[in-house]
């Protein structure tokens, strides 16, 4: 049964390809009526099933699929609320019944999982079925539009609530500044840079990136030093026509042209209507933990400067990144998890390119991971680095450069998007959006070998069970 935006005639069955439901009425979530996922192992190539593949899977026709992360072999799971369900509305499918809660589940590269969306958890990747999820259909351009009809449903299974339903999305470096400015500048388009992405980042319902350059006029190419870094106030326009709601402020470039431009910076982002973190207007403020609130659901941010220079870190009464110790950083965690439904938790460390993770990395996410935080990024990498789902909860190394001019080598061209999903108050999905920097100044989203390509590094240095080591 296709989910629709209308009623039609009571007790009808109806047939959409070759997966027949009785259903009362085709508006998700009357009478009981709610949709099943499939959901893959989170390395897993595939996309989607069509409803073909779909239906001989539930028929008990399949037992490999191609393009899986298991090889082709696959392993149908029904997440236990739902398999009295499953059973009866498919009697000749063969599967195990196993709580979806449970990470080490994760690590079963063959799985395949049927559930409700009580069922969902983000080290899993939902599959769209027939190009369609409940929450949208991810477009070429990985855009997120209407739902459409989405035709893997049945009474008993949870009804969809649009409601509950929240994107957050999350960036890496945003660094105007460089040979950024020269293409912008050449090619006379000041919202290029974002002409391919800001449809993603302003389609969320909160979306955050960290910005390490302070704005200022004159900021002009060649700039005097090419390691002290500045942008023009007219690129600030840039983080808006992207739809940025949250801009973190730990990076290590926002005094390079003196404390007042960072001061100044902090201004614009507020009148602006946005939040900054992870720096402020002095050592208190840049230390304190900020809170959003979209659709009912408290989004907090943290954030923490672990490597300086001295010069970056907010003084007394002077602004700056918040400067990094453990102790401040565990009562910030501590407080987050007490206050918000979801923590958002970005550092900056001294790693910038290795993509092993330094030691510090790993243990203070962890230890934010098992105290409740949702989200741990590392935000000062230059390249996509591994990730991990410690204790269920989702840490990335490094999303990679986002808006910032380094070309150098393949590594640092690509990046990743992170669109975050949420249902009510838990996190549910993860999607990696890559994308790959054109011109030293556009990211530009990728499919097909390109994106197999920055993935395969991602997963080659992510750690944990659901990656193997």
């Amino acid at each position: 049964m296709a989910m629709k935006r209308g009623c039609a005639a009571m007790g009808a069955a109806v047939l959409t390809g070759l997966l027949v439901l009785n259903i009362q009425c085709p508006l998700l979530g009357d009478r009981g009526e709610g949709p099943l996922f499939v959901q893959v192992h989170f390395t897993s190539p595939r996309e989607g099933l069509t409803e073909r593949e779909l239906d001989g899977i539930l028929k008990g026709g399949g037992t490999s699929l191609e393009g899986t992360a298991g090889g082709g072999a696959i392993t149908v799971y029904v997440h236990a609320p739902q398999a009295d369900l499953v059973r009866r509305r498919y009697p000749g499918l063969a599967f195990r019944v196993r709580d979806f809660a449970d990470p080490s589940l994760g690590r079963e590269r063959g799985f395949l999982g049927i559930s409700d969306v009580s069922g969902l958890r983000p080290w899993f990747r939902c599959l769209s079925v027939g190009g369609s999820l409940p929450w949208g259909r991810v477009a070429d351009d990985y855009t997120l539009g209407p739902a459409g009809d989405y035709p893997f449903t049945a009474p008993g299974a949870e009804p969809w609530d649009e409601e509950k339903h929240v994107t957050f999305v999350q960036t890496g470096t945003t660094a105007m500044t460089r040979a950024f400015i020269a293409r912008v500048e050449a090619g006379g388009d000041l919202y290029a840079p974002v002409r391919r992405t800001a449809a993603i980042t302003s389609g969320a319902d909160i979306a955050a990136t960290s910005n390490e350059v302070s704005f200022l006029d004159p900021c002009t190419y060649p700039l005097p030093d090419r390691m002290s870094f500045c942008s023009p106030k007219r690129y600030f326009g840039i983080l808006e026509k992207a739809g940025f709601d949250v801009i973190e402020l730990t990076g290590n470039h926002n005094n390079d042209y003196g404390r007042r431009h960072n001061l100044a910076t902090m201004g614009m982002i507020e009148k602006a209507g946005m939040t900054y973190f992870g720096g402020g207007i002095n050592r208190g403020d840049a230390k304190r933990v900020r809170y959003r609130t979209v659709k009912g659901v408290t989004f907090a941010f943290l954030g923490f400067n672990q490597w300086g220079p001295d010069a970056a870190w907010a003084t007394g009464d002077g602004p700056g990144a918040a400067r990094f110790s453990e102790a401040e950083y565990l009562a910030a965690v501590r407080e987050a998890v007490a206050k918000a439904d979801v923590v958002v938790v970005s550092m900056q460390w001294g790693n910038e390119d290795n993509p092993v993770p330094h030691d510090i990395q790993k243990a203070n996410f962890r230890k934010a991971a098992g105290m409740g935080a949702t989200i741990m990024l590392s935000s000062s990498s230059h390249r996509a680095m591994g990730l991990e789902f410690h204790r269920g909860k989702f840490i990335s190394y490094g999303l990679g450069n986002f808006l910032f001019d380094q070309m150098q080598t393949v590594n640092h061209r690509r990046g990743m998007i992170a669109r975050h999903h949420f249902y009510g108050k838990r996190h549910v999905q993860t999607e990696l959006i890559p994308f790959l920097m054109q011109d030293h100044s556009r990211p530009t989203p990728v499919r097909g070998r390109e994106a197999r390509e920055l993935f395969d590094e991602v997963f080659r240095y992510s750690l944990g069970e659901v990656f193997g080591r």
